[in-house]
């Protein structure tokens, strides 16, 4: 019992951790994608430097009738405190009255955004803040063409698509340090009311197959990155599952052990007038009791351990807070598994409890 609650507490507490963080991931994307296209330009070959998305094919976008508006990311690499982070460049402007960027601090995190425009100002990552000890208010030092500049954090933004942190400024601001950069990709919106499936594919025959762009509605992303989650973490549950089918083999062994031990009871129990199909169900049951104490010790364990992973390691870790979610589903259907393996595995064991009460009946007359 004890080897199958510490498969059963592990079971819990990563599926509690995991579940976490594909709920906070669902919520992040569908608040930080609010794109309704998304458009990546690939390298034209494997000796270019980098992919970007040049003026003529951005005007060529803007110049559609649907378009509302355009945001670009670009972003270099750089050495801060010892760790290789992430400087980007964003349109605040954009982000401000179109994207859905989650903050962590401070509350209004895009008026931070809207006074960080035209300023040697950023915003950082959760992850960032968390490593460097940097939040709003406080200034850091990036390295630049020029040497060291000082820049004052304005706001704490939750990401979760890298664990090295970063910084993004304005793209004028960006362009000021590090010189002008086109994006590599396009965050585009279109106006209320237009299918985005159909401005991307006017937009790709505007744009003809010599520019080798990659198109990305917002719901064909989202899905993608949900199913390489859902990829990423599935070795997990093979080996929790490989651990409890371990620990039921280790129940009917135990079990096994108790009925060879028990024999003599077992006998006194069919003088008394115990049949093959009492003893037989005595075990059954005995498991099943085994299986539902296990379960509780590990539904109890596995909780108090997930808020420990939730909330300590994968913070110290990763620089990521997720949000504790409880998936009570998938627990009430591991709890009746678990149960009824459990009563399963006291099968075997029940049989050849009630051949052995048999030869021993036979031994005492």
């Amino acid at each position: 019992m004890a080897a199958l609650a510490a498969s059963l507490a592990m079971m819990v507490a990563i599926a509690i951790m995991v579940g976490s963080f594909r709920e906070t991931v669902v919520y992040w994307v569908g608040q930080t994608l609010q794109a309704d296209l998304f458009i990546a330009a690939s390298r034209r070959g494997p000796t270019d430097a980098r992919a970007a998305i040049s003026d003529e094919t951005e005007a060529v976008i803007a110049a559609h009738p649907a378009v509302a508006a355009i945001d670009g990311f670009a972003s270099v690499e750089a050495r801060h405190g010892g760790s290789l982070i992430s400087i980007g460049a964003g349109r605040f402007d954009v982000v401000t009255a179109h994207g859905g960027l989650q903050f962590k601090a401070p509350a209004d995190g895009r008026e931070a955004m809207r006074r960080a425009v035209g300023r040697d100002a950023v915003v950082v990552t959760e992850a960032f803040s968390l490593r460097h000890g940097a939040g709003p208010g406080d200034r850091i030092d990036l390295p630049t063409p020029h040497g060291p500049t000082s820049f004052d954090v304005m706001a704490v933004y939750y990401d979760y698509s890298s664990d090295r942190g970063g910084v993004v400024m304005d793209e004028a601001t960006f362009a000021r340090h590090f010189g002008p950069r086109r994006p590599a990709g396009l965050s585009v919106y279109v106006v209320p009311g237009a299918d985005a499936e159909e401005v991307r594919d006017e937009l790709r025959t505007a744009l003809g197959p010599e520019r080798r762009l990659f198109f990305n509605t917002n719901a064909s992303l989202r899905e993608s990155v949900l199913r390489i989650f859902d990829a990423t973490f599935a070795i997990t549950y093979a080996l929790e599952a490989i651990a409890v089918a371990v620990s039921m083999f280790g129940i009917a062994a135990t079990l096994l052990a108790l009925a060879l031990e028990r024999r003599r009871e077992i006998a006194m129990l069919r003088l008394v007038g115990a049949e093959s199909r009492h003893l037989r169900r005595m075990i059954v049951i005995e498991a099943g009791a085994l299986g539902v104490v296990a379960q509780a010790v590990g539904l109890a364990v596995g909780l108090a351990l997930s808020v420990v992973l939730i909330y300590v390691i994968n913070v110290q870790s990763f620089g990521w807070t997720i949000q504790f979610h409880l998936p009570a589903g998938f627990l009430a259907q591991a709890t009746v598994a678990v149960v009824a393996g459990a009563a399963l595995a006291g099968l075997y064991p029940a049989r050849l409890a009630a051949r052995f009460a048999c030869g021993e009946l036979s031994d005492a007359r």
